[in-house]
């Protein structure tokens, strides 16, 4: 199949900045990993680190909408485009909340069941690289990297739900309850806005394939 890229080839920088945008997502997964390994006082650290990578993610997508936005030639849907990096930007948004709230609640140590849900974050963010990169030339392959995400998707709603029943099942005061719960939906949420951006990569290339 021959690229759309391909057709404009010099026209603009749409995948570049894609790419770009993307690689925000892995490096904020990985901060997000530390920040759930480290004490409190190196997760406040970490979490101004990941507060620069969100911004720096935020330039990168209005970079890609001011692309979108200047070019009448462009690779895909002009909608479509503006949906996937929107996508992109609200899954670091989600991490970059989670992370946030690691160090708001003042959670101390998190079971190994968090350690896996944030495992599936970096693995999640290293399958939406790759499905963003392969847009170029809208590869076969593409397909497993939508289709993993998913399956990462629902092994954490798994961990979720074991988590909850876990908490719950603790004797902790209610204020400690209170913010375990929501830092646990914020990780949540975190993984469930991959699946967002898996269905938006989804949508792109059934629409262009």
């Amino acid at each position: 199949m021959s690229s759309f890229f391909g057709r404009f080839s010099g026209q603009h920088e749409v995948q570049a900045l894609l790419n770009k945008q993307a690689s925000h997502l892995v490096r904020a997964a990985k901060t997000l990993a530390k920040m759930v390994s480290a004490d409190s006082k190196s997760r406040a650290d970490l979490n101004v680190t990941l507060h620069q990578i969100e911004n720096e993610a935020d330039v990168a997508s209005h970079q890609v909408l001011k692309e979108v936005g200047s070019r009448f030639v462009l690779p895909y849907d002009r909608g479509d485009l503006i949906h996937l990096t929107s996508e992109i930007d609200d899954c670091v948004d989600a991490i970059d909340e989670a992370g946030d709230n690691l160090v708001l609640y003042r959670i101390g140590e998190v079971s190994p069941k968090v350690h896996e849900i944030t495992d599936i974050i970096v693995q999640c963010a290293e399958h939406a690289v790759v499905a963003v990169a392969k847009l170029k030339k809208i590869e076969p392959s593409i397909r497993t990297e939508w289709l993993n995400i998913n399956n990462l998707e629902n092994r954490a709603d798994a961990l979720y739900r074991e988590l909850i029943v876990d908490l719950f099942a603790s004797d902790r005061t209610p204020k400690e309850l209170l913010a375990s719960k929501i830092t646990l939906d914020s990780f949540e949420a975190a993984v469930d806005s991959f699946e967002e951006l898996a269905a938006a990569v989804e949508l792109l290339t059934l629409k262009e394939s």
